[in-house]
């Protein structure tokens, strides 16, 4: 559920439920004060947005699912591999590079980069002025601290989206326990340590669980998204896009995929596959 702690703030859970329903999401409804208390008898609202359809998945199981499928498919994965270099070579492309410890180079047709923190710097070994095409990427770490104990809520809660982040929100996993996460911020290098103080987690967080007071928590992991918004910037969503228009017939772009790129990620392999098939394997 989503949850508005403040009157003004339901205007906000309004605007999420017609753009739920205009992305065909069923079973949207609201909830009131009292109805959240006999969901989440912690949880202490104004009104929340309720998705039934909403879940978790365990990403290392996801991962590994996906794995078996290319695996079963003859695809071959690359562990240990950095692309050096990417150039346009007649009707291909030549990828270039270091794969454990030895250097490689092979010939390809069709080179779809999805290569996450590290997209628009493969996009610019092909020749693409990215800051010019708005494919600059920013990275935007989120810290999470996990509850210890018995958890104080059943089902995922998330604030009302506010700034570059979802908000810090409490998502059960399948082991049972609770993380609060992630915040948003800023930075200029790649690092996952945990930087976020533990007081200003629970005083995000107890604005809508006063109880997170009697919790003890703790650091657990870090991540990285790769915004294509700066810091002042607004929204911007995924860029997935064959870039044949620009001279470069073959090569599929996918910057910015950023949360919830995870668990979008069948729909997205499914629009690419499409891509594929209609613009380059016709």
């Amino acid at each position: 559920m989503t949850v508005a702690i403040e009157e003004e703030e339901i205007v906000e859970l309004e605007k999420l439920m017609q753009m739920g329903e205009e992305n065909g999401v069923e079973g949207l409804r609201f909830l009131e004060r009292e109805e959240v208390k006999k969901m989440e008898p912690n949880i202490d609202v104004e009104k929340a947005l309720y998705s039934p359809s909403t879940g978790i998945v365990e990403p290392d199981e996801f991962m590994n699912f996906f794995y078996a499928q290319a695996h079963t498919n003859n695809a071959i994965l690359a562990t240990e591999t950095e692309v050096t270099g990417l150039r346009k070579v007649g009707n291909g492309y030549e990828v270039s590079g270091i794969s454990v410890g030895e250097k490689f180079t092979i010939m390809a047709k069709t080179v779809i980069n999805c290569a996450g923190l590290y997209s628009d710097k493969i996009a610019t070994m092909v020749g693409l002025d990215v800051d010019k095409l708005g494919y600059r990427l920013h990275y935007c770490k989120g810290d999470y601290f996990r509850v210890v104990g018995k958890p104080p809520v059943k089902m995922l809660v998330y604030p009302v989206p506010k700034g570059p982040g979802l908000g810090i929100h409490l998502t059960p996993d399948l082991a049972g326990t609770v993380r609060l996460g992630p915040n948003a911020y800023y930075i200029n290098s790649i690092n996952y340590e945990v930087e976020s103080n533990e007081k200003e987690f629970r005083e995000d967080v107890k604005r809508f669980l006063p109880s997170i007071r009697e919790h003890q928590i703790q650091a657990d992991s870090a991540g990285i998204r790769p915004k294509l918004q700066g810091p002042n910037d607004g929204f911007r969503d995924f860029v997935i896009r064959h870039e044949a228009d620009r001279d470069l017939f073959g090569l599929i772009n996918l910057i910015g995929i950023e949360s919830p790129g995870l668990t979008a990620a069948p729909a997205v392999g499914e629009f690419v596959s499409e891509i594929y098939e209609n613009e380059i394997n016709k």
